[in-house]
């Protein structure tokens, strides 16, 4: 069993409200090697950001602006 260190939300130190699906950088930074949504353990996200940008990265897959799988 893994324990992961508590870390801050990035959307919410910046105060991002809106979490755009056109910003391909922005959401290939919580991603993996092969195109998964990493867990909010691995990058810090707030429950309400993770589930917001869990919605941005699929509707950003459908765009084909990300991929499913490498």
């Amino acid at each position: 069993m893994a324990i992961f260190q508590k870390k801050t939300c990035y959307f919410c130190e910046k105060k991002i409200k809106e979490i755009d699906y056109l910003n391909g950088p922005l959401l290939h930074n919580f991603m993996d090697y092969f195109n998964r949504i990493k867990r909010r353990e691995h990058t810090g996200v707030c429950l309400r950001h993770q589930k917001r940008l869990a919605q941005a990265i699929k509707r950003s897959r459908h765009v084909a602006l990300c991929g499913f799988v490498r």
